[in-house]
């Protein structure tokens, strides 16, 4: 194994402000130009981008990256094309739901119209399940498999991951895996030279222990798989009414808890995460609703968290602003799924009541408190395409226009915060902010191209919007048109 995600290569190179050439020529001549077109370096822009081997070696001018070409470099004319750092997915299921045998159509993102009836079924399905597994005096992720490797199993993650690099999606982290043979037949594709998409990867806390037997730990891994640490899970969901909450919810649809349920008690999280830092890994801990998150940020403080620790706590959707403020001095960081506000108006209201919905998804604020944050989709609890996803967060508004306005708009973020959350700051919660994330002399080449520029074209359309290719490690891992407009 590799030493850890935080390492910086060797072979990086003096990077230069955003904008501007490397410092000194690269020796030799590029792999790839793209030129003439709008290169979001995740702060300012430029016109081209050169890549050489792994890595980019120029960012700037036309005039001076097409110096770094030579007679075998492929120059790509972007004619106008907008180039940002690949998007990365802090939060999805993509590895469980492949070794069910998925085809790739299952990984495009397809628009229902919302079904009450159907949705409020699947809530209770769901909440039922929730409190069968609390009466069993367990959490969602305390059961663990180790399949063996077969070739099947590795077929399936090759059809997931061709559809995962169509949407521009370079590196995506895995929420809780719950099978390690998975883990296995990734790190045996990416030694056959296989990937096209960066798999970084959180065990379930059921699977922490026999990880930790195979001698992994936080930054095992190479440039294509790595470990990331691991994941607890303190409460249910806001829908069916099981997230677990410090006061009784304004509904009660399906006579579960008045206040959720909660999956970890104090003195277990104090010791489950007390044992994650023993053996090397980070945490993250799913946590809904107020008294969840409190319960989390117990367990993180008593385990003395700090800001170095980049752990983090995921959904975040209901918290006030003693817990925020708890957040901001440790260092926690609140990974928000895009999509979830505009999914949830449909329920949050009536289980949370007006009073409380200033407390909830409440992205903005986080933003402006300087709350360390990240982004994901949750796939595929939600769509998949980040495109998707920022049009929802930017304009707080589904795709057949409810509401009018947008559902809490004053809570909408600008595109280039959104995309930093998927992008830099992803970067930066998985210890790799200073090789990745942003597009600049030195880092691992992982870009995006897309036909439209999303810092400029209506939030609206942002969901159909093209993309042209993907770069990962240098790698072009799509190339040619792929779009998604959300079309019922």
């Amino acid at each position: 194994m590799e030493s850890p995600i935080t390492r910086r290569s060797a072979l990086v190179l003096t990077g230069a402000a955003a904008g501007t050439l490397a410092a000194g020529r690269p020796r030799g001549q590029a792999d790839l130009v793209l030129h003439s077109g709008v290169v979001w370096t995740g702060d300012g822009t430029a016109q081209a981008v050169a890549v050489k081997g792994k890595r980019i070696v120029a960012v700037g001018s036309d005039r001076h990256v097409l110096e770094c070409a030579g007679d075998r470099t492929r120059r790509v004319d972007l004619k106008g094309a907008f180039v940002g750092p690949g998007f990365r997915d802090q939060h999805t299921h993509l590895i469980q739901r492949a070794l069910t045998g998925l085809g790739p159509e299952a990984y495009r993102p397809v628009w229902k119209p919302y079904d009450e009836d159907e949705a409020f079924e699947a809530r209770r399905r769901t909440g039922q399940r929730h409190v069968d597994i609390h009466a069993r005096g367990e959490t969602p992720v305390d059961q663990c498999t180790h399949s063996p490797v077969t070739e099947k199993m590795k077929n399936d993650l090759l059809v997931m991951q061709e559809e995962v690099a169509k949407q521009g999606i370079s590196t995506v982290v895995e929420a809780g895996l719950r099978d390690l043979g998975a883990l296995d037949a990734l790190f045996q594709l990416a030694d056959e030279g296989k990937l096209k998409v960066r798999f970084l990867v959180r065990v379930a806390w059921g699977c922490m222990e026999e990880a930790a037997r195979m001698g992994l730990r936080t930054g095992s891994g190479n440039d294509w798989v790595k470990v990331l640490g691991v994941k607890l899970y303190s409460d249910g969901w806001l829908g069916p009414r099981t997230s677990a909450l410090r006061q009784p919810y304004n509904d009660d649809p399906y006579g579960f808890p008045r206040k959720g349920i909660l999956f970890l008690g104090q003195e277990r999280a104090d010791r489950d995460v007390a044992r994650a830092r023993e053996l090397g890994f980070n945490i993250t801990t799913h946590a809904i609703g107020d008294r969840g998150v409190k319960v989390t940020l117990n367990a993180y403080e008593h385990n003395d968290v700090s800001p170095r620790d980049r752990w983090a706590v995921e959904h975040v959707q209901v918290a006030e602003d003693d817990l925020l403020e708890r957040m901001i001095r440790r260092g926690v960081i609140a990974s928000i799924q895009l999509s979830f506000a505009t999914s949830d108006q449909r329920f949050a209201e009536d289980a949370l009541g007006r009073h409380r919905l200033r407390y909830a998804y409440r992205w903005r604020d986080m933003v402006r408190a300087k709350v360390p944050m990240v982004g994901g989709s949750d796939f595929d609890i939600e769509a998949l395409d980040p495109m998707w996803g920022l049009q929802r967060v930017v304009t707080r508004t589904e795709f057949d226009g409810t509401p009018p306005g947008g559902w809490l708009p004053d809570q909408r973020l600008d595109v280039p915060t959104a995309l930093r959350l998927v992008t830099s700051r992803a970067a930066f919660a998985s210890f790799e902010e200073r090789e990745r994330g942003t597009v600049e002399p030195g880092n691992y080449a992982d870009l995006v191209v897309i036909k439209e520029n999303p810092l400029t074209m209506p939030p609206e359309r942002l969901a159909g919007a093209t993309r042209l290719m993907t770069v990962t490690n240098g790698t072009i891992t799509s190339e040619g048109p792929v779009r998604y407009p959300p079309v019922a």
